[in-house]
């Protein structure tokens, strides 16, 4: 499973709060559990996938952003959600696309960057919609407004990493095996794995995809389960490893 652990905020709409995780969790094989062939495989597919130097995961179903450059003036001002176990956008909202970039060495993370992209080409309500990037590092988080030019961003906020809304684990990679396996399945030249955990109370249902020409992982599917207080729901995530390592985004303060 990859560990990427989102802390989001916690956003009230309509009634609704939803504090958003969507993956947590952090561990070795020793927390894996089920079909011991699978978790063979899919350790050796961890380390292989964890040895790249760049990974990215895309997702165009994960957000919904509600962000005004009219009206976000602070850090506290935007507000977004993820759409695991909500089957509509709230009031307010429209539909998002997430990019995260993982710079790996020697098999750990050593920075991430995420882009929060809403979708305007197919909502009127966004319009004058802005997007975010957050630069994280193991000490602290750095977010930019995305607006004009690229030459004239500047860091809108600066966070420890104990605030930080996309955190990660410092010594970790972005795979790790964890959850109870089913046994393996061949698709299209794919090999499947899925494995069942819960996170933040919700039982979850992840499914990863492994290329069997690169051996590396390029899609999860996570079907998040019915419970008392939200539909059952299900997204994914596209990873591909770039060729090219990207520089991490230097920008001055928008104080200075």
């Amino acid at each position: 499973m990859r560990v990427r652990t989102i802390r989001g905020m916690s956003v009230a709409v309509a009634g609704v709060v939803l504090s958003a995780t969507m993956v947590t969790g952090a561990g070795a094989s020793s927390l894996a559990s089920g079909n011991a062939h699978a978790i063979s495989l899919y350790t050796n597919a961890v380390k292989a996938t964890n040895a790249l130097p760049v990974l990215r995961d895309t997702s165009t179903d994960t957000f919904y952003l509600s962000d005004n450059i009219k009206t976000l003036t602070s850090y506290s001002s935007f507000a977004w959600l993820i759409k695991g176990v909500l089957s509509n956008a709230p009031a307010g909202f429209v539909h998002a696309r997430s990019v995260t970039t993982y710079h790996l060495v020697r098999g750990f993370v050593s920075w991430t960057t995420t882009l929060i992209l809403p979708d305007c080409g197919s909502s009127a309500t966004c319009k004058n919609s802005v997007g975010l990037e957050f630069y994280d590092t193991p000490s602290q988080e750095k977010l930019v407004i995305l607006t004009r030019s690229r030459a004239t961003y500047c860091w809108a906020q600066t966070l420890s990493i104990s605030q930080a809304t996309f955190a990660f684990t410092p010594h970790s990679g972005v795979w790790r095996t964890l959850g109870k396996y089913s046994p393996i399945r061949k698709v299209g030249g794919q090999t499947l794995f899925t494995a069942a955990y819960s996170s933040g109370g919700y039982p979850i249902t992840e499914t990863d995809y492994l290329s069997n020409a690169t051996h590396h992982f390029n899609k999860s599917v996570y079907h998040y389960a019915a419970t008392g207080q939200s539909k059952a729901d299900t997204i994914s995530l596209v990873e591909t490893d770039p060729t090219t390592v990207p520089a991490a985004p230097n920008f001055p303060s928008c104080k200075s």
